[in-house]
């Protein structure tokens, strides 16, 4: 009983070829396993890539000689004996001569070509199972053909990827589409005109172009370049087909703007590979651009809530700063302006932070006093550092020190590191700040006691990572890095005597 791996149909007529393939899918063959060739070149072509376990023809092959067809087709085989059917194309079946007639491996059928006869016919030449109509195996092959059918069919057209090709031959044509017909959506052109005329209607969603080079009128090279010359259809993946293999032919293909070359004859498990390779690829490229779309959208959102939220804020914020002007205590009212000017540019920032992350930043350096923007971040957690009774101690801040760089982002890495340090400190304790010159750069140092857990100590400076899992979201020093750097400074920090924890931040000097 032969493997039915490669059945082969030669038949110059087509309605002929695919009635036949037709029937023998539906006894439960894949349709991976049935090729359709219309001429013996064609049929000697695939057999030397896919050795044929059952051949069907008709007897006006190789010029009415099928024996010399059979021969010829029989040298890429494993069997001499290859199973064949030749359908009799004259009335007169007594016409046709029986080739060697002791050879059980062949079988005749003339016309009419019933479904019935043919199914028949098929099972006393291979007595393969699936042809049979009087067994149980039959049924059984059939219904799960049926049920494979349906699921394939509920498979609608749109989910399917669908693969145009492009060939001036028929048989090419119905060889590569007799190979990916049972996986994706097929469409066929026989010039390159028509396959331009089936891209620009948009109608089909192509995914992939098989492309045959050898086509009169238009060549492939031509419609390549036309392709890739349309916005709608530069990115359709095209595959070249060719028996042209010299290696400045493949790298023209491959300057038009080819993803890949396969040379005929064609192979059906190297074809249905590549194809499958390029339309993953394609559907990968596709998933990820609007991916790049989704994103860039959310990005658009998120600039347009934080430019809506800082506009929601100012309002309350500047009604604020116009009060502390009533207030008799001139003191305490400018301590308050300061403090809503730093809350309204605390705000700003958050956009400037996202600025940075993508890297559309513009950063305008000045002249800076650091000493006033630290003493303003000392001041905003003075309730908190006076409920833990925690003295903050200033060392090196008896001279001015200044800085090149943006007192806004300066000031949110200093309010940060401050707050991190009260709130990571244990009470009654005392942290230094410290200011010197140091090349060129003006270094700031923070140092408290407690240190940082050791789990994230590597991660510190990334998105999310905080020690206080109650009132941080760990983004503190995430931006208090980000800040820095854009301002073309460092900052790092040390565990000292595995009981203190040291910030240090060098910004350049003015």
């Amino acid at each position: 009983m032969p493997v039915l791996d490669h059945i082969l149909i030669v038949d110059e007529r087509r309605l002929v070829r695919e009635a036949l393939a037709k029937i023998i899918h539906a006894c439960g063959v894949s349709k991976a396993s049935i090729a359709c060739v219309e001429n013996e070149d064609d049929a000697i072509e695939y057999a030397q890539f896919s050795p044929v376990s059952l051949l069907i023809c008709a007897d006006n092959i190789n010029n009415d000689n099928v024996e010399g067809f059979h021969a010829s087709l029989c040298q890429y085989t494993a069997s001499k004996q290859l199973a064949t059917m030749v359908l009799v194309t004259d009335q007169a079946a007594d016409s046709f001569r029986q080739p060697n007639s002791s050879n059980k491996a062949w079988l005749t059928l003339s016309r009419p070509y019933k479904k019935q006869q043919i199914i028949r016919a098929l099972f006393s030449l291979t007595q393969n199972p699936i042809f049979d109509f009087d067994t149980q195996a039959i049924e059984k092959s059939a219904s799960n053909n049926l049920v494979a059918q349906h699921e394939e069919e509920t498979l609608t057209s749109s989910e399917k990827a669908t693969v145009l090709v492009v060939d001036d031959e028929t048989s090419n044509i119905d060889v590569a589409a007799g190979n990916l017909r049972h996986i994706y959506r097929v469409m066929a052109a026989k010039s390159g005109e028509d396959a331009l005329r089936i891209v620009a209607s948009n109608k089909h969603n192509i995914t992939l172009i098989l492309l045959d080079i050898m086509m009169p009128a238009m060549d492939g090279y031509q419609v390549c370049a036309a392709l890739k010359a349309k916005q709608a259809s530069a990115d359709i993946p095209v595959i070249f087909l060719s028996a042209k293999a010299q290696i400045d032919d493949i790298k023209h293909g491959f300057d038009l703007g080819a993803v890949d070359y396969i040379t005929k004859p064609l192979n059906g498990d190297l074809l249905r590979a590549r194809v499958a390779t390029h339309i993953r690829l394609q559907q990968q490229k596709q998933a990820l651009s609007a991916q790049i779309t989704t994103l860039k959208e959310n990005a658009k959102l998120r600039e347009d809530i934080e430019k809506i939220t800082q506009h929601d804020l100012k309002a309350p914020l500047n009604n604020i700063l116009f009060e502390t002007y009533r207030l008799a205590d001139k003191r305490a009212a400018n301590a308050i302006n300061r403090a809503v000017n730093n809350v309204v540019n605390m705000v700003n920032n958050s956009l400037n932070l996202y600025k940075i992350e993508q890297g559309i930043y513009t950063f305008i350096p000045q002249a800076t006093n650091i000493n006033t923007l630290i003493t303003d971040a000392i001041n905003a957690v003075s309730s908190i550092t006076s409920d833990k009774n925690i003295n903050i101690a200033l060392q090196g801040f008896d001279v001015e020190h200044t800085i090149l760089a943006e007192p806004l982002l300066c000031l949110s890495i200093f309010n940060n590191l401050i707050k991190n340090a009260v709130e990571a400190s244990p009470i009654n304790k005392t942290i230094t700040l410290q200011l010197s010159h140091q090349s060129g750069t003006i270094c700031f140092q923070l140092t408290n006691d407690g240190v940082i857990p050791p789990e994230i100590r590597s991660g510190l400076f990334e998105k999310y990572t905080s020690s206080n899992h109650q009132t941080g979201v760990g983004l503190g020093t995430y931006s208090a890095k980000l800040m820095t750097q854009v301002q073309h400074g460092d900052i790092n920090f040390e565990i000292i005597n595995n009981q203190q924890t040291r910030f240090t931040v060098n910004l350049p000097a003015a």
